[in-house]
């Protein structure tokens, strides 16, 4: 690789890796709104700048101190502008360690201000479902088998034991498959009634489900509806 590659590969760790690490640590403390890429470009760009131009004073100061004291670790700043690419290849280690050295004084200023900014909060902000929480988390053991009874939309409700899911936190995106004993009814003024064994998979989207009733356990049928409420 040139000079020149390098240096663009300095400026993407300089300019991004600050704020794509902020970005990522603080992530877990705020509540996620939509927004565009645009908006998240500029933001990372904005935190990366401003760590980068804080590890460069930090270096200028330490590089002012031991030149006081004889000693010169870093680049001459004034002098690398002027020579560019010749100076660099003459002081090659020095460029690398400053260069080393101010990529780690960044991502530290960008770690910093994540702990200042968000010290007063308690907890991380969990971003999954409550489909996985329950479907799984919930469960008493890994293998516990999840028996599930769904009401949709359209007042027909399905039970069964549950196959597989999608646990992304968009609701659209998520998909809910079931697995003998199945049983459905088309709405709540029949019985719940067992499938005919025939049928051995159900795929409910999402979208769709009103509500889901959750047990878990061993059983060899569905967990019976709820009774039908009394008129007085």
């Amino acid at each position: 690789m040139t000079i020149s590659t390098w240096f663009a590969v300095l400026a993407f760790f300089l300019f991004v890796a600050p704020g794509l690490l902020y970005d990522l640590a603080s992530a877990k403390k705020r509540i996620k709104r939509p927004e565009t890429a645009f908006t998240e470009i500029s933001r990372t760009a904005l935190v990366s700048t401003v760590c980068s131009l804080a590890a460069l004073g930090l270096l200028a100061i330490v590089s002012w101190i031991t030149g006081i004291c004889g000693v010169h670790p870093l680049p001459n700043l004034p002098a690398l502008i002027r020579g560019g690419t010749v100076y660099i290849a003459d002081h090659l280690g020095e460029v690398v360690f400053a260069a080393a050295l101010g990529l780690a004084l960044s991502l530290g200023i960008s770690y910093l201000g994540y702990w200042y900014i968000h010290r007063g909060e308690p907890s991380d902000i969990d971003y999954i479902s409550a489909w996985r929480s329950v479907l799984r988390d919930d469960r008493p053991t890994p293998t516990t088998p999840v028996h599930v009874m769904v009401k949709l939309k359209n007042g027909s409700t399905w039970a069964g034991r549950v196959a597989k899911y999608s646990p992304d936190p968009d609701l659209a995106d998520r998909e809910l498959v079931l697995e003998p004993p199945l049983a459905a009814r088309k709405d709540s003024t029949v019985d719940i009634k067992p499938l005919n064994a025939k049928w051995t998979r159900v795929i409910l989207s999402g979208p769709e489900i009103v509500s889901i009733a959750v047990s878990y356990g061993d059983a060899t049928s569905p967990p019976p509806p709820p009774a039908p409420p009394t008129t007085p």
